[in-house]
């Protein structure tokens, strides 16, 4: 098992003072948020988690409701969401995997992701609603996971089939793709993944000096977290922490986009995997934005995010219904 570090990385420094305005002041107001306190330490997070009443996903936008068709369905008894535009659509089909260091919902901003990724590309999105840790583990995702892939494959073709997620569902996009063909399920077309979460145990030297300028994230919580997601196993098992893959799953991965900034804890890793994937033979590009801070996609007005979305829907095309 490698550590994910290797030397001669490409080094990003991070920034708090780049970006749009609208970048800047949108982190300021995020900064006021008590989210990266709540993580400096271990303490909150275990209060809050063991033993808690289980969270439900944020309610779907009744605006959204109005512009798309909804279906739910159990997949191995987990609810399952696929939303289709009502206009516009094509063959494309998304399975997105929402973020929260494991550990919560979906919350309202993946629906704001959602909406846009719709707009941009007439996809219709499947988001599996996997159970969290503490309550469960990577263990259990994955087969389910599996699952959902292969409803997603009968009315889609893998080519057309995109994985996405955003932080620790970023994450899972990348790894899914392992667990498929270890299940002897063809591959996905590719892999879009925004401030993807890598390496759960942030033991990479460089990160603290991102942790300082980090609006939202800080790393004690967060390695709790991925604790329990890896559910006692090793944390830098591939399906948990990515970065932390052998040259030979490395190689397999398709092709690959990442959207990420310098204001984000996780921009350390997604350098050392894409560096890693890339000098192992992966398809991996890393769109670097001075100044995002984590997953500012999810805001989609800012127009750093209105640039992702426009090299979101020419990597996936718009390929027309029959």
């Amino acid at each position: 098992m490698t550590s994910g570090h290797p030397a001669g990385s490409e080094t990003v420094e991070p920034s708090a003072d780049d970006g749009s305005r609208a970048m800047r002041l949108a982190a300021r107001l995020i900064a006021l948020l008590p989210t990266k306190r709540n993580l400096s330490g271990t303490d909150w997070v275990n209060s809050k988690y063991p033993g808690r009443t289980y969270p439900a996903m944020a309610p779907i936008p009744w605006t959204f409701r109005q512009t798309h068709t909804i279906q739910e369905k159990r997949i191995d008894g987990v609810r399952t969401i696929t939303v289709r535009p009502l206009l516009g659509a094509s063959r494309s089909h998304i399975v997105y995997t929402h973020g929260g260091i494991y550990i919560n919902e979906l919350g309202r901003p993946h629906w704001w992701i959602i909406a846009e990724l719709t707009k941009r590309t007439g996809a219709a999105v499947t988001v599996p609603l996997y159970r969290l840790a503490p309550e469960s583990t990577y263990r259990e995702a994955f087969p389910y996971l599996v699952s959902v892939y292969r409803d997603v494959l009968r009315t889609a073709d893998p080519e057309d089939v995109t994985l996405m997620g955003d932080s620790a569902g970023g994450g899972l996009a990348i790894a899914q793709s392992w667990a498929f063909r270890d299940a002897g399920l063809p591959a996905p077309g590719r892999v879009v993944a925004f401030s993807p979460w890598l390496d759960v145990t942030a033991t990479n030297p460089a990160i603290p000096k991102y942790d300082a300028v980090d609006p939202m994230l800080s790393v004690a919580g967060g390695v709790q977290a991925g604790l329990w997601w890896s559910g006692g196993d090793d944390p830098r098992n591939p399906l948990v922490s990515p970065a932390c893959a052998p040259e030979e799953m490395l190689a397999t991965v398709p092709r690959t986009r990442i959207y990420q900034g310098t204001r984000d804890v996780c921009m350390v890793d997604a350098v050392v995997f894409r560096d890693r994937a890339v000098a192992a033979g992966a398809d991996v590009t890393l769109a670097v934005y001075p100044g995002g801070f984590h997953v500012f996609p999810a805001f989609p007005r800012l127009p750093e995010s209105r640039r992702v979305y426009t090299d979101i829907a020419a990597f996936l095309g718009r390929p027309s219904l029959p």
